[in-house]
């Protein structure tokens, strides 16, 4: 009974995220607070805080950014999709281009849960797809080829982003 009360006497409590403590020790071992450390100390590990959560925000910023860069990429490969179908009577195209729009709404919606996989999925899905479509129609490379970037840069950013986050 007394190593209890005597245990419980050395301790104390976190007061950032109040795991128990021991009086000697100058750093929480749960949150790497410096509860018996200097006031410089202090204000370090309020700064680094501070800064990482900034740099979170802006990297969730991306992040959502590359999110909806997968809706408006499925959106308008399910619309030229349909739009060749009507004018070149081509089921094909149709069926590749709604398989390709529903894998981009699911990698979108998945970014959620798995920002670096997702991203990084869409963003190869993307590169392979306009790789097959220059093989098969090598002039297809050129065309909306400023959209393109613009797309491979966004999805790009957002899979450094996700990368950042995870480290």
């Amino acid at each position: 009974m007394e190593e209890i009360i005597e245990s419980t006497e050395n301790l104390q409590l976190c007061s950032l995220c109040k795991t128990e403590i021991e009086l000697d020790s100058v750093f929480c071992g749960s949150c790497g607070f410096p509860e018996n450390g200097t006031d410089q100390q202090v204000n370090i590990f309020h700064r680094r805080l501070s800064f990482n959560k900034n740099q979170k925000r802006e990297a969730d910023k991306k992040i959502k950014s590359a999110r909806n860069t997968l809706y408006v990429l499925a959106g308008i490969t399910i619309l030229f999709s349909t739009i060749q179908f009507f004018s070149h009577q081509d089921t094909a195209t149709l069926i590749t281009g709604f398989i390709l729009g529903v894998i981009y709404i699911l990698l979108g919606s998945w970014t959620s849960k798995k920002p670096l996989m997702a991203v990084l999925l869409g963003l190869l899905l993307y590169v392979t797809t306009i790789v097959i479509s220059a093989i098969v129609e090598p002039q297809t490379i050129i065309k909306g080829i400023i959209f393109k970037i613009i797309i491979i840069a966004y999805l790009t950013k957002g899979v450094f982003s996700a990368s950042s986050i995870k480290n």
